[in-house]
């Protein structure tokens, strides 16, 4: 709540000097979900549960004004009956924007996106992964921020402080795709600093022809956490740990007609790795999709996807994605439905396994949309980033009303 608090108050601060307090424009709408995530495997651990269903309410406001600002917010709530971590309320958004023709300013809690390949984006450093809302790392949760971009002939030029750091959501003893044992909350670590210690980014991204390009550094908490043991009771427990981190990066895309050549890549200094060694590391995502446009029916569009995950750590990385070569194909119909599907798999070059994965979309009526998206995990080694979720395949099933 101080957080929150906060950001309201540098949010309320310039809007209590316009003469006309109402905005000349106003959008409401919003979505709510009902869900149920279905495990087809017994549960390994004592207290988890086969299926669990949640509903979530994701409310937005948006009001602009003549004198070039607007504001923005976005509440979320999400329920579960069967794990309380991830029963949870964030602010996706709650940012006062005001900008002119060459810059734009942003403060408040913000999303921020930056990535441009589908198995992973590196370079998404500025917000935090809602775990418990996605296990696939797509959901983000709200970040505070003060953002400047400057808009100039040689590019754009985004400055960022980041005045607190989001922990990641973790499913809790009762959730499943946990750890063994299971993070505990309100026992994190900070090292080299606190929760409200200070982080800075600054981005450069333009276009020439077909190429857009970026670059970014990054000071400030390594997104996911490591591992300390905490004992209590005589139980072993896990504790996050976040370590201060260097980074530097950037992206890379090609267009070329119907093919996009894509390309994100990261060197980060300070994280410690699977082994609790603090160093450097290099990682990249490498590949590309190519779309045959009206390639069955009438409008459908058939999508190819192949892309190279490369850590440097390789078995030492705590990320899953380190040696691995991810396929897919998506089917677009573009239809009155607006139906979408993705199938997609990733095989670990060094024999840890498989992940196959599914994401449908349809609409079914103006207001009701019906969703379908999962993971199944085969053949991780003992002791294995992908061991762990050897039981804990996946389907979730939703429906999304708008309104």
């Amino acid at each position: 709540m101080r957080i929150a608090l906060l950001v309201l108050i540098l949010l309320l601060q310039p809007l209590a000097s316009f003469a006309d307090f109402e905005p000349n424009f106003t959008e409401y709408k919003g979505e709510f979900s009902l869900s149920s995530r279905i495990f087809p495997e017994s549960p390994l651990y004592s207290g988890q549960q086969h299926n669990n269903y949640s509903l979530s309410i994701e409310p937005e406001v948006y009001a602009e004004w003549s004198n070039n600002s607007n504001f923005v917010f976005k509440p979320f709530y999400r329920f579960d009956n069967e794990d309380s971590h991830r029963t949870h309320f964030d602010l996706r958004e709650m940012q006062y924007s005001f900008y002119e023709d060459d810059w734009e300013a942003n403060v408040g809690i913000g999303q921020v996106f930056w990535g441009v390949t589908e198995s992973k984006n590196l370079v998404d450093i500025i917000n935090q992964f809602d775990v418990v809302d996605d296990p696939l790392l797509k959901t983000k949760l709200g970040q505070p921020l003060f953002n400047v971009t400057l808009i100039r002939e040689s590019g754009y030029f985004d400055f960022f402080i980041l005045p607190y750091f989001r922990e990641r959501t973790n499913p809790g003893k009762k959730g499943r795709l946990r750890t063994d044992p299971h993070f505990i909350k309100n026992s994190t670590k900070f090292e080299g600093g606190s929760q409200w210690t200070p982080e800075l980014s600054m981005r450069w991204s333009n276009s020439f022809n077909s190429y857009d390009i970026s670059l970014h550094s990054f000071i400030g908490y390594s997104r996911a956490p490591s591992i300390n043991i905490k004992i209590i009771d005589g139980v072993i427990n896990y504790v996050p740990n976040y370590q201060r981190i260097r980074q530097i990066g950037g992206t890379l895309q090609n267009t070329l007609e119907s093919t996009l050549l894509k390309l994100e890549w990261i060197a980060k200094d300070g994280e410690k790795d699977s082994s609790f060694r603090r160093g450097g590391s290099f990682s990249s995502v490498i590949g590309l999709e190519h779309t045959l446009f009206q390639s069955f029916g009438d409008n459908g569009d058939l999508g190819f996807l192949f892309e190279y995950n490369f850590d440097s750590r390789k078995d030492k990385s705590p990320d899953v994605l380190q040696d691995d070569i991810f396929m897919a194909a998506r089917f677009s119909l573009n239809d009155s439905q607006n139906t979408e599907i993705l199938f997609g798999s990733i095989f670990d070059l060094d024999g840890d396994g498989q992940i196959y994965q599914l994401d449908f979309g349809q609409r079914l009526n103006d207001s009701l949309n019906l969703n379908v998206k999962g993971a199944i995990y085969q053949n991780g080694r003992l002791g294995s980033n992908l061991y762990i979720l050897r039981q804990d395949s996946w389907f979730e099933v939703s429906l999304k009303q708008y309104f």
